[in-house]
């Protein structure tokens, strides 16, 4: 159905397909500025160079510029991500899935984890963190994951030398310290799988780091800084569209409650909260299409780019709505959930983790136009196989420089965006473990029967479970 609807729009739609971004690497990144380094070295001058290098050892996202609170933990089960369960449980309802809403024309009106496990001890007894991917002692934050010095190795390496695996069993290999050297393959998807971001690795690293441009030792370090060009928002085709045809907030429809029942009852809640993703799903399909340059993605690849990052693009928004709410988290208009109401609807792990992303968001003052740059990122930073991944990078290069020139745009007095930069890119990596705690509470919330779905949400839930079982 997704691939209908999709098709059916491209014989329509006018936005999105009249541009070709600029080619690219991606953005997206480790202590976000070591991709940074890659994205914009149209700006880069030597000086910022070695701030760069600088920023780039950063290991921990909470080093930058913010006093936020600690991530709450993830649950033992959620932890594991219980994504790839059985479909079985209720039977969507409605008939209207991926395909039909992909079909409606973009402009027609629709669009109004990573665990901090601490298993071990170190010394003073204190907890220490471990490497998602083997379970050896973490040393830091390493491409977005908690890791350890081997797997994060392990990883830049196999980036930086474009190595391809095969896992001489059945892509079902137990990683862990003792064994993960056994299948390298297997090692390499656990890595993909956990979060960490192929597009942290720097491809262009050189021996020497910071040294590639060293002092003259009978002078001062001295550098022509580059002049900036600086581009306005208005300017910004990216920004401007992304402005433009960002969805209004949703209301509640009575028809999606139950014979008038109060919102207080958690059934009733629930429902309305399902209607409201689903109702955000036919937006988002609409948003993305509207877009300059998604539409002009392969067929494939769009369908695949949403199927694969939609929890990430709501919870973004939603965690972007309820900045300025202090216990709760505004789902609509007109429907704000408390954390009682969570731990009533068996949502306390989304609610918390939500919570704590609306923070990061306020502490570090985040503008409307920066939100939906990375809104956007995170639609094209999906981890999915792609047919054309060449295109899907353009895209995503356009969107990162559109997000460079907009902090110049909207901070005057600087003439570097790294830092920025930084700060924002961080966020990313909260999302994807979002992306599978939202996924784990409505596939088993389906498969108990406690709320019923439309066919759409169904799809999108079942889609992304195929892709998982095909990965691990």
């Amino acid at each position: 159905m997704l691939h209908h609807m999709i098709k059916r729009e491209d014989s329509n739609s006018s936005i999105g397909s009249s541009s070709t971004p600029p080619p690219m690497l991606s953005a997206y990144s480790e202590a976000a500025t070591a991709l940074y380094n890659n994205v914009v070295k149209r700006s880069i001058s030597p000086n910022q160079e070695e701030h760069m290098s600088f920023i780039s050892e950063f290991t921990y996202s909470d080093d930058i510029g913010e006093e936020a609170s600690p991530s709450p933990p993830l649950s033992p089960e959620m932890a594991v991500g219980d994504v790839n369960g059985g479909m079985g449980g209720m039977v969507g309802v409605g008939s209207l899935g991926v395909g039909h809403y992909l079909a409606v024309r973009a402009g027609s009106g629709t669009t109004g984890g990573q665990a901090n496990a601490t298993g071990q001890r170190g010394e003073q007894g204190s907890p220490r963190r471990v490497c998602l991917v083997c379970g050896d002692v973490a040393s830091g934050f390493h491409y977005g994951v908690a890791s350890c010095e081997a797997c994060k190795a392990f990883f830049k390496r196999t980036i930086q030398g474009n190595i391809e695996y095969t896992c001489p069993a059945n892509n079902d290999c137990e990683i862990n310290k003792r064994r993960r050297k056994a299948c390298q393959a297997c090692r390499f998807q656990k890595c993909l799988k956990m979060g960490m971001l192929k597009e942290g690795v720097r491809l262009d690293r050189v021996r020497g780091g910071r040294q590639k441009y060293r002092r003259n030792p009978e002078g001062p370090y001295q550098v022509a800084a580059q002049p900036v060009k600086r581009i306005s928002i208005d300017e910004n085709t990216i920004i401007s569209a992304l402005l433009s045809c960002e969805p209004e907030p949703l209301s509640i429809r009575l028809s999606a409650v139950n014979n008038n029942a109060s919102l207080h009852d958690p059934s009733a809640a629930l429902a309305a909260l399902s209607d409201i993703m689903d109702r955000e799903l036919v937006n988002t399909i609409g948003w993305a299409r509207q877009i300059p340059g998604f539409s002009a993605l392969n067929l494939d690849d769009q369908m695949r780019l949403l199927q694969t990052s939609w929890a990430e693009v709501l919870s973004l928004s939603l965690a972007y709505r309820s900045t300025n709410s202090l216990d709760a988290l505004n789902y609509a208009v007109d429907l704000s959930i408390s954390m009682i109401q969570a731990e009533e609807m068996g949502l306390e792990d989304v609610f918390l983790h939500t919570k704590h992303l609306a923070q990061r968001l306020e502490a570090i003052r985040v503008q409307k136009e920066e939100f939906l740059a990375l809104k956007a990122m995170a639609l094209v930073n999906a981890d999915t196989a792609l047919d054309n991944t060449a295109a899907v990078g353009k895209l995503r290069e356009a969107i990162s420089l559109s997000l460079q020139d907009c902090i110049l745009a909207l901070n005057a007095h600087t003439n570097n965006a790294t830092p920025r930069m930084a700060q924002l890119l961080l966020i990313l990596p909260l999302l994807r473990q979002l992306d599978l705690m939202v996924r784990h509470f409505w596939q088993r919330a389906r498969q108990e029967g406690k709320v019923e779905m439309n066919k759409l949400f169904c799809e999108m839930l079942e889609c992304h479970s195929s892709q998982l079982r095909a990965v691990c």
